[in-house]
């Protein structure tokens, strides 16, 4: 997965360090995130109410709850977040596709099943029957 990770992102060891205040924001220094955040960081660690918030909600809900407030350093946050998020849809569509596909169903077009298939989105079959 580190290699993975690398070749998506090259650089990830230097931002390794510029990335620590997303996991642990009140335990992280000043001096440790991104200049054009460090402003607004410092103004996060400051407040009480946000580290109370930090610990009881998940790191996504929390940086979407603070995105108004600290629009910066949330939208860096979510940013980083969001990279892996997209890709643990990834391995049920594979595992899905592996079972639909076997040699006795080489010809079997799947794309608008497996696009369907990851989603947690349930289809109306009566609507759809209906037109």
């Amino acid at each position: 997965m580190k290699a993975e990770l690398i070749r998506y992102i090259p650089d990830i060891d230097e931002k390794c360090e510029a990335w620590k205040f997303i996991r642990n924001s009140f335990q992280c220094e000043v001096a440790d995130v991104s200049d054009e955040v460090q402003e607004e960081f410092l103004q996060l660690k400051v407040n009480a109410s946000a580290e109370d918030d930090f610990r009881e909600l998940y790191l996504e809900k929390f940086w979407v709850s603070y995105l108004p407030v600290y629009p910066l350093i949330s939208h860096q946050a979510l940013w980083i977040l969001t990279m892996f998020g997209s890709t643990y849809l990834c391995e049920p569509a594979f595992s899905m596709l592996v079972a639909a596909k076997t040699k006795y169903r080489n010809r079997l077009n799947v794309e608008e099943d497996l696009r369907c298939a990851p989603s947690g989105i349930r289809p109306s079959i009566q609507d759809l029957v209906a037109k």
